[in-house]
């Protein structure tokens, strides 16, 4: 059993290794796809400011020829003045020049409005395309950064693959078994040490027959208390990675 043990623990510092390396991974594709979207939204942004730039174009457009048909008007208006020969036509036109005069003044001041509004609007548009040119730049450099890291993360994926299958196919299969079922409900260590008669990953005192089994190192013995895989701390002296005492209580 001592050998199983063993083995169980060199298999779980592989699959640490294997959680550590998917979270690189993980947060790696995260950050990517939030630079993506970040990038994406700002281009959205961009063509609906475009179109309401064209937009409002348009309406300056619109202005000027309105400017243009009520100046014809009013001068049509000033020049039948001219002609008219009783008092009532007169008072007629008179007023209907005031209402040009006054519709003129107001379609040029919209008019000066809109050239404002198209002044910022142009501004702005320049400035975000301006800044979508950098981030593209920066985003194509982290993206080519990011995938080069990824594929680096998958190299060492595959060899510690090959490892981890090395020593899943020496453990018994229903120590795999027990192995695999803590680690599905609880991440983290489901391996750990029994020391001065306690569990390690939950430190909770063990039954004293218990921990003497332990130290023979003959059966397979679970925590009552946390159900993890237990060994005597004794035998992992010297190994690779072994974890320390911090890190198996966060894990519990």
């Amino acid at each position: 059993m001592k050998k199983q043990l063993a083995l169980l623990r060199e298999l779980q510092r592989i699959d640490l290794q294997f959680d550590e390396l998917e979270a690189q991974k993980s947060e790696i594709q995260q950050k990517l796809e939030e630079n993506r979207g970040f990038l994406e939204k700002l281009i959205d942004d961009l063509d609906r400011q475009k179109q309401e730039f064209e937009d409002v174009r348009n309406l300056r457009r619109q202005k000027k020829a309105d400017i243009e048909e009520v100046r014809e008007s009013l001068a049509a208006s000033q020049e039948k003045l001219k002609s008219i020969g009783s008092q009532k036509e007169f008072n007629a036109v008179e007023v209907e020049i005031e209402v040009f005069k006054k519709k003129l003044e107001q379609t040029q001041e919209e008019a000066i409005h809109l050239d404002e509004v198209i002044e910022t609007v142009e501004t702005s548009v320049e400035e975000k395309e301006e800044k979508i040119v950098q981030l593209r730049e920066g985003i194509a450099a982290e993206v080519a950064e990011g995938e080069q890291q990824l594929a680096d993360i998958d190299d060492v994926l595959e060899k510690r693959r090959n490892r981890q299958e090395a020593a899943r196919s020496e453990v018994q299969k229903h120590v795999l078994r027990k192995y695999d079922f803590i680690r599905s409900r609880r991440p983290g260590l489901a391996v750990v040490a029994a020391k001065n008669g306690h569990c390690e990953g939950c430190y909770m005192a063990l039954p004293p027959q218990q921990f003497i089994e332990i130290q023979r190192g003959d059966t397979f013995d679970i925590c009552p208390s946390c159900q993890r895989i237990l060994y005597y701390w004794e035998e992992a002296k010297g190994e690779e990675g072994e974890a320390p005492v911090d890190e198996a209580a966060e894990a519990s």
